[in-house]
C-alpha cells in the first residue's frame, strides 16, 4: 500500500523545509497556511477541465511525490486516462479521482500508472498503483466499492478492494494480502488462471440477507505433477510423446473463492483455506 495522506504531508513538509534556501540576513517563515498550500492539487478548482496537460501532470507529481521512471519514451506516453468525479461506499461525499498513466518504465515499476483520490477541495485521500481498476456495486442501492488489481510485470496478483471510512480508503478484501489468495495469474511457470484475471462475481453466497463476493475461473496445469509433487513438462503416453503447455494443459482445476461478508468488521473474508485446498503456494 502507498502512503496515506499522514505521511505524504510530512515527508513533503521535511523535504521542502531542508532544502530550501535562506540568504543569511533574511529570516524565512513559513505559515501553516503556506505548508498545507504545498500539499493542496489546486488544478481541481477548474474539474472536469484540464487547462495544461503538461503542467497537470508535473504539479500532481511533484505535489504527491510520485516516483515515476523518467525516459524519452516515458514523457512521449504519459497521460491522464482518467478524470472524474466519484461516489464511493461508505461516504456521502463526493471524490475527485484520477488516473496517470506515464506508459514506459522498469519492471519493478510496472503496471507504470498511479489512480488518485483527492478530496473535491484537492486534499489527497490516498493513491494505488493498480494493473486496473473499477467501482463494484455490491449492496443494493448503495455507492460501488474501489476494486483494483494489482499485479507484478511477471503476470502474478490479485485484487483490492476499498470503501471509505472516517474519509480514507479502508482495504476490506481479506483475501490477496491478507491471506495469499491469488486472484490473477499469467505468469507461465506450472500454472496459470483461466481467465487470468478470475471473474468476479457479486452474490449472497451464505443466505444472510447482505451479498458477498466469489472470484472464479480455472487453474491451468501447464506442467505435469505426478502424486508427490514433482512437476514435469512432458511424458509418453501410449507410445506418443505429450508436451503440455497453455494450449495442452495438463490439468483443468475448476476454482470459486468465495469471500462473506462479516457485518461486524465490514469485511469480506475467505469461507475456507483456499491456499491449502488448492496449493497456492506451491
Amino acid at each position: 500500500m502507498k502512503t496515506l495522506l499522514i505521511l505524504t504531508i510530512l515527508t513533503l513538509t521535511t523535504f521542502g523545509c531542508s532544502n530550501k534556501q535562506t540568504p543569511k540576513d533574511e529570516k524565512a517563515t513559513v505559515t501553516e497556511t503556506e505548508e498545507l498550500t504545498d500539499t493542496i492539487f489546486k488544478q481541481v478548482a477548474d474539474f472536469p477541465t484540464i487547462k495544461d496537460t503538461t503542467k497537470f501532470i508535473d504539479d500532481l507529481r511533484q505535489i504527491f511525490g510520485l516516483e515515476v521512471d523518467e525516459s524519452t519514451s516515458q514523457t512521449a506516453n504519459e497521460k491522464i486516462s482518467i478524470y472524474k468525479k466519484v461516489n464511493i461506499y461508505g461516504s456521502k461525499y463526493d471524490y475527485i479521482f484520477i488516473e496517470y498513466d506515464y506508459g514506459d518504465g522498469s519492471m519493478a515499476a510496472y503496471p507504470w500508472k498511479y489512480q488518485l483520490l483527492l478530496t473535491t477541495d484537492g486534499e489527497i485521500v490516498n493513491y494505488l498503483a493498480g494493473q486496473r481498476f473499477e467501482f463494484v456495486t455490491i449492496f443494493q442501492n448503495q455507492s460501488p466499492f474501489l476494486l483494483a488489481l494489482t499485479a507484478t510485470a511477471k503476470g502474478n496478483g490479485g485484487h483490492e478492494l476499498y470503501k471509505i471510512s472516517n474519509d480514507t480508503l479502508e482495504s476490506v478484501y481479506e483475501g490477496y494480502y491478507d491471506y495469499g489468495v491469488p486472484t490473477y495469474d499469467s505468469h507461465e511457470d506450472n500454472r496459470i488462471y483461466q481467465p487470468n484475471e478470475l471473474t468476479l462475481k457479486v452474490k449472497d453466497f451464505n443466505n444472510d440477507g447482505v451479498n458477498d463476493i466469489s472470484f472464479n475461473g480455472k487453474i491451468l496445469l501447464i506442467q505435469g505433477q505426478n502424486k508427490n509433487g514433482d512437476w514435469f513438462d512432458s511424458e509418453t503416453i501410449n507410445g506418443k510423446t505429450v508436451t503440455y503447455s497453455v494450449d495442452n494443459p495438463f490439468k483443468k482445476i475448476p476454482v470459486e473463492f468465495v469471500f462473506l461478508y462479516d457485518k461486524q468488521t465490514g469485511h469480506f473474508k475467505a469461507k475456507e483455506n483456499y491456499t491449502e485446498k488448492y496449493r497456492l503456494d506451491n
